[in-house]
Parts: structure tokens; C-alpha cells; sequence
């Protein structure tokens, strides 16, 4: 069964990729994979999971969720999966620049 005939969204078509995207979605990337792999665990054994490394090649952005140019996470609302079956939504938004390393003229 299609994932959005079970979840009741709306497919909508990617300009550049093959694969549909979600219509409800305030923003969606379009990307291509360039790399995949399997890492090796603390034993040394392959691991059964497999790394996805991909390229945006196209965006989709609603312009209701745009605030001087740039995405308003506030108005965005995004939906983070947590783990087990947990989800959350950001309800709270806040900056923080993000430290930087000391060269040595601050030494």
C-alpha cells in the first residue's frame, strides 16, 4: 500500500527528482544520493544499517512560512522524530551564535 494512500497526504511532484513529495509540506528538499555506505562498528563488524549521503538539487519552500527572506521556524512549526515513538513539535524558538575556535592571536 502507498504511504500516502495510508496517511492520507497528498503526493505532489518533484521538479528535478523522480520520487514524490508531501503537498502539506510548508518545505522540501529535493535531493540526489552521491554516497552510500555501511560503517563498521566498535567491534569491527559491518554494520546491518546503511549510510545515505545525498546533494539538494531543488527547494520547495511556502512563502507563508517566510519572514524577511528566510524561514520562520516559528511559522514553520517543524515536526522532529525523537526515537521509539516519539515526536515533537517546536513550539519555542531562540538564537545562540555558535562558539567559535580560538586562532592563535587569541592565545
Amino acid at each position: 500500500m502507498s504511504e500516502f494512500t495510508f496517511s492520507g497526504l497528498t503526493e505532489a511532484p518533484c521538479r528535478i527528482v523522480a520520487a514524490p513529495r508531501v503537498a502539506e509540506s510548508p518545505a522540501a528538499l529535493e535531493c540526489k544520493v552521491t554516497q552510500t555506505f555501511r560503517p563498521e562498528g566498535l567491534n569491527g563488524q559491518i554494520s546491518e544499517n546503511t549510510v545515505v549521503i545525498g546533494e539538494v538539487v531543488a527547494i520547495h519552500i511556502d512563502e507563508k512560512i517566510l519572514k524577511n527572506g528566510m524561514i520562520d521556524m516559528a511559522l514553520a512549526a517543524p515536526l522532529a522524530r525523537l526515537g521509539y515513538l516519539d515526536y515533537s513539535v517546536s513550539d519555542q524558538v531562540f538564537q545562540m551564535r555558535r562558539p567559535r575556535e580560538p586562532d592563535a592571536s587569541d592565545m
